[in-house]
């Protein structure tokens, strides 16, 4: 629990205004909850002793019970009203401390976690942790306050009976020291299977198109079936280990009352205890009695608590994790992109070994654009979010107006360019909403819109859409084609105006027609500025001013449309086939 305590104090230190009364609230709740028995055993004692009066019963019994019960109610609820907003607090704390370090994070973060398994932590972990944070830690703290209240009152009456009760409940604590590693390890393998069960169905949900047109949705049902099986086993044993062990706490509880009450019935009867009188034994007995819900409630609790743990420790994973692209102490901001020079740039991915990019030499200037093509997996892709800061370089430099891109601050240079990637990720929400996110900081108008629409020869499909501009793409653009997908991630660009602009094999799902329109349209709106086109149709890269070929992460040629064609290489011979299969079409 301290351990809790001390991961959790980034949280707790700066809400002490909320736990500090809590725990005061409980100390006080914990003292009033004496009354009731100092009530019965005194009415014991005038009962004996033939010494009840109307005017004892109304004073001392109703006056005080009701003013007991009043107080107890107004303690506890100020307490619950407290711990709920402390709760609700700490829930929010931790979602959005939660989404900042995944925000932060680089390309390589998420290759090492899949979206399912983050989902997963995002909802059933932080919950976890929430409500041992917001309310078992509390709860536990006033059952303790409890137990120490009511065993300080058994010993002022009698201290050796006191030892005799409470030294069979010291089993409870023995109980949890086992408990506690069944339980995490148990849970633990809860949460991993959790998190497996949570990619599979993430990944069924967002390629549910795609197994409808393969016909895979037995299979795909199996293995969803199989992964929740999985989880449901899991779950049973943990299951198990409650069943088996809370009616333990209980039979605990109940042994130490059958001993008080045969050592204490063994006290009056022989009279060994001087002072000892059946009312005194009635009030003891009360609070021992008073003993057996804490100490059960923290059995369970503490159940609970080390499962939180095993949630903290996996939501630690994410807090902790760094990005391995940080800005250097000092880090200038970048204000526009003049030039842009790849100097002997070799990069390896962290679970390849072999180069991805090996000694790229390349300068692209202002007002220039760049074409590359080559076959897949040459490193295409890889080049250009090198210069977005992906990925730390591994050799070389990418300088930025003859300055290294790492003196730079990272989000001062992703601001300059304009991506569109090879996945068009759009977002569950209205035309108008996804081609803004390309300028989301300032003011943008319909008219903004439309003319980086038609920038992306979008504005045709506008009028079939059945609410123009405010049609919801659903989610990922699931109501929209490839080629409407495309069109309206590149209109988000356009809709950017970055110094750099990379089309990233965007034109891929559009037809000619439609992509030598956007092509013209990228030349004439962006003259003077930097675009870089990935592309494997060369249609799309005949008017760059230079283009490369990259080929197992080496530029193999170099140049311009004729250039290369004069050259009879991998260019030459990928035209020519193209070419041909265009004209048999």
């Amino acid at each position: 629990m301290f351990n809790f305590i001390k991961e959790m104090w980034w949280f707790v230190k700066k809400n002490l205004y909320f736990y500090i009364p809590i725990f005061f609230l409980g100390v006080i709740q914990a003292l009033i909850c004496l009354v009731p028995a100092y009530i019965i055993g005194d009415f014991t004692a005038q009962v004996t002793a033939h010494t009840l009066t109307r005017q004892y019963m109304i004073w001392k019994i109703g006056v005080l019970s009701v003013a007991t019960a009043i107080g107890i109610y107004l303690i506890t609820t100020t307490k619950r009203v407290i711990q709920n907003r402390l709760k609700v607090k700490l829930f929010y704390a931790l979602q959005v401390r939660y989404m900042e370090n995944i925000i932060i994070q680089d390309a390589t973060f998420f290759e090492n976690f899949q979206s399912g398994d983050l989902l997963t932590r995002a909802l059933g972990d932080v919950k976890s942790v929430n409500f041992s944070g917001g309310n078992r830690l509390l709860n536990i703290s006033f059952e303790v306050t409890v137990i120490i209240v009511n065993v300080i009152a058994m010993i002022m009456i009698n201290p050796i009976l006191t030892l005799v009760s409470v030294l069979p409940l010291s089993l409870i604590f023995v109980t949890n020291i086992i408990l506690k590693v069944k339980v995490k390890r148990n849970w633990k393998e809860v949460r991993d299977a959790a998190s497996q069960m949570g990619n599979v169905v993430l990944e069924s949900i967002t390629n549910v198109r795609t197994i409808r047109a393969f016909s895979e949705e037995e299979n795909n049902y199996h293995k969803n079936l199989v992964e929740s099986k999985n989880v449901y086993d899991i779950e049973r044993k943990n299951l198990k280990i409650n069943v088996v062990f809370q009616p333990i706490f209980q039979s605990i509880t109940a042994v130490s009352l059958m001993i008080s009450y045969a050592v204490a019935a063994n006290m009056l009867i022989k009279g060994s205890v001087q002072g000892f009188s059946v009312a005194l034994f009635i009030q003891f007995i009360v609070y021992l009695n008073n003993l057996a819900s804490p100490l059960t409630n923290i059995g369970n609790m503490l159940t609970n608590f080390y499962q939180s743990i095993i949630s903290l420790e996996r939501l630690n994973e994410i807090y902790n994790s760094k990005s391995v692209i940080i800005d250097i102490p000092n880090a200038k901001e970048l204000d526009e992109v003049k030039k842009v020079e790849f100097k002997d740039v070799s990069f390896t991915y962290p679970h390849d070994k072999e180069p991805v990019l090996n000694h790229i030499n390349l300068i692209l200037k202002e007002g220039q654009t760049l074409g590359i093509v080559g076959k897949t997996g040459s490193g295409k892709s890889t080049l250009v979010r090198q210069l977005m800061r992906q990925f730390p370089i591994t050799d070389g430099k990418i300088l930025i107006n003859d300055i290294d891109i790492r003196d730079y601050k990272k989000e001062s240079v992703r601001s300059r360019i304009g991506y569109v990637p090879q996945e068009h990720m759009l977002f569950s929400r209205s035309v108008f909403k996804n081609v803004r996110l390309g300028n989301s900081a300032h003011e943008v108008d319909t008219e903004d819109v439309y003319k980086a629409i038609d920038m992306a020869d979008f504005r045709k499909d506008i009028v079939n859409l059945p609410e123009g501009l405010d049609t919801i793409v659903g989610e990922y653009g699931v109501t929209l084609s490839g080629g409407q997908k495309q069109r309206l991630s590149i209109a988000r660009a356009f809709m950017k105006n970055a110094d750099i602009m990379i089309l990233d094999d965007s034109l891929s799902a559009v037809d000619g027609k439609t992509e030598a329109n956007i092509i013209k349209n990228l030349n004439e709106y962006r003259s003077g500025r930097t675009n870089i086109i990935v592309a494997h149709r060369l249609s799309a890269v005949m008017q760059a001013d230079n283009i490369i070929v990259l080929d197992g992460g080496r530029i193999i040629e170099e140049g311009t449309h004729n250039e290369l064609m004069a050259l009879h290489g991998f260019y030459h011979d990928l035209f020519i086939e193209q070419q041909m299969t265009k004209d048999g079409e």
